[in-house]
């Protein structure tokens, strides 16, 4: 039990950010709850008081914007007294063919998925320096190893968060502030209701069976709180993909190339 550690979940309205919360309160973690949507916010929180939690903070937060994140993490600090745990996991989808992705929905993406997981990094390091250790979780995809057609905005960011995590890891390290790159395969979240121009994605993914469940992910990550983990990929298929993508990239090619056509048939059928 961590009755007296501090837990921030960024994107805990719902999906991963909501069951990371639910089981970060079973291990008795006080939390900072950040979306944008405050009503499901306050659901969340309420179902992390009766789990467990001794103190729950509702703190609304568009991660998009540097201050508000700021505000957040200060905001915990000052009512909780600390940071232990910072799981960077908000973030939203984008269905589209690179090249049809315009300047601003790319801009937009960024700012949301890898510029608010930075913010929320770099708010929290120095609090977890002065402290004697912590741990940030940062939330990308086993997309982020390969990417796919038609996400390649999305893929963007997570690759970008990758990076910017194995960075960090060794930063950190002699500071005792562990940092995970958290690597999900295909979720049962609201991703898709939530990607824009997320309609086909939708109907699309709807078929793919073994999807895995989101509180098995949420589980994970509050288990291996503590405890230094360089990251965490889940699912035998997406550990598979990370793998190919190492060793033969024109096989994985060929693969991905084979998806491309099925999906183009399946939006070509639904309009």
């Amino acid at each position: 039990m961590k009755e007296n550690h501090v837990a921030i979940v960024t994107g805990a309205s719902s999906g991963i950010g909501m069951e990371t919360a639910y089981a970060l309160a079973k291990r008795g973690y006080s939390l900072a709850l950040a979306a944008r949507r405050v009503d499901r916010l306050e659901q969340v929180a309420d179902q992390c008081r009766r789990f467990g939690a001794p103190t729950v903070l509702v703190i609304p937060t568009d991660v998009a914007v540097e201050a508000q994140v700021e505000a957040l993490v200060a905001a915990t600090v000052e009512k909780l007294g600390r940071v232990d745990v910072m799981v960077n996991n908000a973030g939203y989808g984008l269905f589209a063919r690179a090249v049809e992705t315009s300047d601003g929905e790319m801009r937009a993406i960024f700012q949301t998925n890898f510029f608010g997981l930075f913010y929320g990094c770099r708010a929290v390091a120095p609090i977890m320096i002065r402290q004697g250790g912590g741990h940030i979780f940062n939330v990308s995809s086993v997309i982020g190893k390969r990417g796919t057609p038609f996400h390649g905005a999305y893929c963007a960011t997570k690759f970008a968060i990758a990076g910017l995590t194995d960075s960090l890891r060794v930063e950190l390290a002699g500071h005792n502030v562990a940092v995970t790159l958290v690597c999900p395969a295909l979720t049962e979240t609201e991703f898709f209701q939530h990607s824009r121009r997320g309609q086909s994605a939708q109907s699309s993914f709807q078929k793919f069976k073994g999807m895995m469940s989101a509180e098995a992910v949420g589980r994970k990550i509050a288990a291996r709180a503590g405890k230094p983990t360089p990251e965490l990929v889940f699912s035998a298929g997406g550990k598979l993909l990370a793998l190919l993508a190492a060793l033969s990239p024109r096989l994985t090619d060929w693969m991905m190339k084979k998806y491309y056509k099925d999906l183009s048939r399946k939006l070509a059928e639904e309009r």
